[in-house]
């Protein structure tokens, strides 16, 4: 599968009757705004404002190109967990996972006063550099139970699985 066909999977949470651009052409035009250097969703839609016509109707923008409001309504809209599986979907038959390192991080920039910051528990598959699959810690979750929740739908025959001191107990081992 494709990360075209990927991203034309993802279900579309929008009104029909306002869609003006295809979700799965955002999608298109998101990773090929990152992968070319942008990384903010304001230089991700003047990116697209400069492309010449023909790339702009070849990422399926035939009728004027989104916004930054645009993009980011949508983006709210979309349940993050969607996106990661069509991704992760696309990637994951093609990945030799015999080694994945998992790993948990806070997201810089997402504490606010009495809010903690974001926490993400990642499965990181060392042969070729790729986080295959991450959750969000609950409040009150520590890594090794979201460990659970992340390798919950993993096959790994055969496979090593690495993480740092945290799983160093006999529950985490054995990931069973």
């Amino acid at each position: 599968m494709t990360l075209k066909d990927a991203f034309a999977k993802i279900e579309d949470p929008r009104n029909p009757s306002g869609r003006r651009y295809k979700l799965s052409s955002i999608f298109n035009m998101l990773f090929a705004g990152v992968i070319s250097g942008n990384d903010s969703l304001s230089r991700i839609s003047q990116w697209l404002r400069t492309l010449p016509k023909k790339s702009a109707e070849d990422l399926g923008f035939t009728n004027g190109r989104p916004s930054k409001a645009t993009l980011s309504n949508i983006l709210r809209k979309v349940p993050f967990e969607s996106i990661e599986k069509a991704i992760g979907g696309c990637f994951s038959d093609k990945i030799p996972q015999n080694h994945i390192a998992i790993d948990g991080k806070s997201l810089r920039g997402t504490t606010q006063d009495t809010i903690p910051a974001v926490h993400l528990l990642s499965a990181f598959v060392v042969a070729n550099q790729s986080v295959i699959k991450q959750v969000k810690l609950e409040n009150g979750e520590n890594e090794i139970t979201a460990a659970m929740r992340l390798l919950s739908n993993a096959t790994i025959d055969g496979g090593i699985i690495t993480g740092d001191a945290i799983f160093a107990q006999k529950k985490s081992a054995k990931l069973s």
